[in-house]
């Protein structure tokens, strides 16, 4: 389904030529290893397309100039990429990565921001399988068409996958007054999160407290330079906090195995999991 003017077409026409070219059995197998939907659309200087892939239940590939048109007989999106066409070709060639675009803001995500950071990995496999299928018919390579990137996000920070999620948190909260009403409510405290990564440690601060404006939930820095106080300063490696972000982890055996450090009201620690339960269940699904 090469696209005029999208070079990124032939991207997809990949995942579909792998995805038609494999058995049934073999396609059920590549679909339970992913068990995810994927909306994209992809923006040039003239416009925008759409394409959806089913990774969850049927395993097929639709596109279509609008957004219903694409999804019609898909089911629901698990993540919605926004992304510009050349940036979607250098992220497929290994040039770039999807962590690193949405932190300068060429990507936008929507839905599992998690899912978002295994593109990269998504393409890689599918590369892979069609290097080793017969050759999908030859069709006319489109020209890529950049349009330029949106402004630099101020919560996520480069480098640092854990900020991606505190973004996501921060987008939830901010967007729907009912949900962050009784985030805080129910938690009525003030973190600070200090995260390890490539550049040291960053800090951010959650203000959970009633009464918190929806550009107040989170700010970038520690609470001091906020002029806040924290109830408590959770440090731990970023990996660590994608991995308690995830599920992957607790909290309580991040704490116990020494990954997450508190300092303060130690008991508001076990509050964190809950805000992120949260936000997943308003749609972040981190």
């Amino acid at each position: 389904m090469p696209i005029e003017g999208f070079a990124s077409s032939a991207i997809i026409d990949q995942l579909t030529h792998v995805l038609t070219s494999l058995s049934a059995d073999d396609r059920k197998k590549e679909v339970n290893k992913t068990k995810a939907v994927y909306a994209f659309q992809v923006t040039n200087a003239k416009g925008k397309h759409f394409f959806v892939v089913d990774l969850k239940q049927a395993g097929k590939v639709t596109d279509g100039a609008s957004e219903a048109e694409a999804a019609k007989g898909q089911p629901k999106p698990d993540i919605t990429i926004t992304i510009d066409d050349g940036t979607f070709v250098r992220i497929s060639e290994g040039k770039t990565t999807a962590a690193g675009e949405f932190m300068s803001g060429k990507v936008k995500i929507k839905g599992n921001m998690m899912l978002g950071m295994k593109l990269e990995p998504l393409l890689k496999r599918f590369k892979k399988l069609a290097e080793s299928l017969p050759a999908a018919p030859a069709a006319k390579a489109p020209v890529a068409d950049e349009a330029s990137g949106a402004a630099a996000q101020e919560i996520a920070v480069k480098g640092y996958e854990g900020s991606v999620v505190i973004a996501q948190i921060a987008q939830v909260l901010g967007a729907d007054e009912a949900k962050r009403q009784s985030v805080l409510k129910s938690t009525n405290a003030i973190f600070q999160i200090d995260l390890n990564g490539p550049q040291g440690v960053k800090s951010w601060v959650l203000n959970l407290k009633p009464g918190a404006s929806a550009a107040d939930v989170v700010v970038p820095g520690t609470a001091a330079q906020n002029k806040k106080t924290a109830g408590v300063v959770l440090a731990l490696k970023d990996a660590d906090f994608v991995d308690l972000a995830s599920g992957k982890i607790t909290g309580q055996s991040a704490f116990m195995g020494g990954k997450l450090k508190a300092k303060g009201n130690v008991m508001l620690a076990l509050k964190l999991e809950s805000v992120l339960k949260a936000a997943k269940s308003a749609g972040a699904k981190l």
